[in-house]
């Protein structure tokens, strides 16, 4: 799977995943201060999913009816790479079987609790637990 962090995630959960998938930082990228759109547009174009912090994603994307890209929103996690990092590779594979059994999808990870899978556009489809 194509992975681009968000700025809001420590650039050393790159590293951290590097092994496993293939992923960037928008550091790498020269995405650290663009607008989500923007952000959107480089994750359609190289066939990236979004992995993110921010929970306000959701809105923008409802808003937006947007159908792409894939995004994972991490809620409420330590901002500590082998944490995130153990987190996300822990879901991949579900992620990524979602993805092609449903599309593109907004998927919201936490501690402790069942990974959440909207469809998008979102506002459309009801919610599953997986």
């Amino acid at each position: 799977m194509r992975l681009l962090l968000d700025q809001n995630l420590p650039y050393s959960v790159t590293a951290a995943l590097a092994e496993e998938c293939d992923v960037v930082h928008t550091e790498d990228v020269a995405l650290q201060q663009v607008t989500d759109p923007e952000i959107f547009s480089y994750c359609i174009t190289t066939a990236r999913v979004l992995v993110t912090a921010d929970k306000k994603l959701t809105k923008f994307l409802a808003s937006s009816r947007a159908i792409a890209p894939s995004v994972v929103i991490l809620r409420g996690f330590p901002p500590h790479r082998a944490v995130l990092a153990t987190a996300l590779l822990r879901h991949l594979p579900q992620i990524g079987e979602a993805i092609e059994t449903v599309g593109d999808a907004v998927f919201s990870i936490g501690p402790d609790r069942p990974v959440r899978v909207q469809r998008l556009p979102l506002g459309i489809t009801p919610t599953v637990e997986k």
